[in-house]
This record gives C-alpha cells, structure tokens and sequence, in this order.
C-alpha cells in the first residue's frame, strides 16, 4: 500500500556518538491513492525481554502490524521501561524489520528512564524501514520533534506531527502534576510550520494534554470507549491546543501514557483520543491491542481500537 520515497536525516553510520539534533525537512511516505491508516501502538513497557509478558508483547506488535496494510505504525512512548532499555529496543528494530511496514515513534516518560534518548535513537536509526527525525534542538524540547507529509502524486496530501513530552518534573507541584509538558519553543517550531500548511494533520505525544481532561465533565454517550482512570496529563498548558484550533489544520491528538483509558472525544472540532495499551507488563486490565487512525481520500478521519484477539484469530 505504501511507496517510501524520502527518509532524509537518517544516518547511515552505526555509531550513536554520531547521532545528533537535524534540521526541519519533513519526512515523506508517498500514498497509493486509497487514503492513509496508521496504526497506533503505546505503552509496551518491555522490561527483561525473556520473560513471559515482553515475548507475547512483542508477538502482539508483530500481530497487530500485519493485521491489515497501514502505511504507518506509530509507538506513541514507553516503548521500554528497564536497565536493558537498548537491547530491547534494538529487537523491536529487529520485529518491525521483518514486518517491512513503515514505522516511527515518540518518546514517553519511561523510555528514558535508565538511559539518555540518543542511546535510544542510535539503535532505531538502525532499521530498515523506520521514519524517524531527532529534530531541531528546541529550548527544554527534548528529542524527537518532527513532521511527516504524506504525499499522493507528489502533492501533500495530509501530515503528521510527532513532539516529545519528556519525562517527570523535579521538584512539582500538585497542582501541576509531576509530568512535563511542552515547551513554548516545541508551541512556537509547530506553529511555524502549521501556519503554512495546505492540508490537515494530526499530532502524536504520550502524555496528554490538558484538555484531555475534560472527560470528566462529559456525559458517557459524549465519548468513545473505555474512561478507566484519571487522566494524567502535562503538568502545564504551554498553548498548543489554542494555536491548533487559531490555525484550523490539525484534526487531532493521539497520545499513550493512562493505560486504563482508551477514549476519545472532540472538543471545539479537536478530536482527543487515547491509544490502546499494547504491552502486557505495564499497568491496566483492557485487552492488548492498538488505534487505527484512518484519513479517507477526501480526506475525512475515522478511528476505531483493534485488539490482539480479534485480528489474530
């Protein structure tokens, strides 16, 4: 389904030291004229890698991936959560490889837990098929910030954005929250690029924004599927909802980071969804699985959660 034309800012070499901040060229994934799926996985939490729960989730990415023909799979953070962060990385290199599917990922509050994001990148940069930018360094903006214009006969046809929430904030305060935020200069790098933009995106964090939390005002036929704990979102408002909605582009945010919660709402036209927890050792109790995100050839979006069980019989 899917022609890879352009994959700028991946190195070539192997040697992580060489791994570093790029410049804003987005990536491009050329379409084949049947609109664009991405699929979306979050949380896989791989932890030890020869235990019982990381060998059935990194079975369950291999089974959610090739369920259907995505032109994208995205891992929307916490990928890993261990001392043996890079090893573990390096084998889902190795699974999404063997599936050949396009592929990318942003960064969660655990992924960098015992390890600096470099380390990470240096193994990804490793893969065959993997759409990928460290991004430009961006004041308190972490690693990965990136766009993805999907193209059909060369003309943009839709884009994706792909920030990093970072990690949790020392010392906090309760009002705030312990997890970090977008910075104002992460605010300022899309809005320059949005403001430009011909046609829509969406946009992929882990941690939520804000506004997520307005679930809790909304009555139960008001969203789709699962509300099954608090939200926890970035500890600060930094404005990109309000630049979203002035600017009119971005149709909506894909994020991870509440495992319990798969949900999704619009609000102020804004479509606001959870991914579904895709790995069996983090936290949570809903069947593994992941979030298809469909843009039809006029361009209308549509979302729906598969799980492990329903493709894989």
């Amino acid at each position: 389904m899917t022609l890879i034309v352009f994959a700028a800012g991946l190195s070539s070499c192997r040697n992580e030291q060489q791994v570093a901040f790029t410049d804003n060229e987005p990536l491009v994934i050329e379409l084949d004229g049947k609109g664009l799926t991405i699929l979306q996985l979050t949380d896989l939490h791989l932890t030890y890698g020869i235990d019982y729960n990381d060998r059935r989730t990194y079975k369950a990415v291999e089974t959610l991936v090739e369920s259907a023909d995505f032109d994208l799979v995205v891992f929307t953070g916490d990928i890993v959560m261990s001392p043996f962060a890079v090893p573990l990385f390096a084998r889902l290199v190795s699974v999404m490889d063997k599936t050949g599917v396009p592929w990318t990922f942003v960064l969660g509050n655990h992924d960098t837990d015992y390890h600096d994001p470099f380390r990470l990148v240096s193994v990804a940069q490793r893969a065959d098929n993997l759409f990928f930018k460290a991004g430009p360094q961006l004041e308190d903006g972490g690693v990965g910030n990136f766009k993805i214009t999907f193209t059909l006969e060369d003309v943009p046809f839709y884009h994706a954005y792909f920030f990093d929430t970072k990690s949790e904030r020392e010392p906090y305060t309760e009002e705030e929250g312990k997890y970090d935020h977008l910075s104002e200069a992460q605010v300022a790098w899309y809005e320059n690029f949005v403001s430009e933009d011909t046609v829509p995106s969406i946009a992929f964090m882990h941690t939520p924004l804000r506004q997520f939390l307005l679930i809790e005002t909304l009555d139960d036929d008001a969203y789709e599927g699962r509300f099954g704990e608090p939200v926890h979102p970035q500890g600060v408002d930094t404005g990109f909802f309000d630049v979203a909605l002035t600017t009119g582009m971005t149709r909506g945010v894909f994020v991870g980071h509440d495992h319990e919660n798969d949900f999704a709402f619009e609000h102020e036209g804004m479509l606001l969804a959870y991914g579904r927890l895709s790995g069996y050792n983090g936290y949570g109790s809903p069947a593994i699985g992941g979030r298809v995100i469909h843009i039809d050839e006029n361009g209308v979006l549509s979302t729906w959660v598969i799980t492990e069980d329903e493709v894989g019989e």
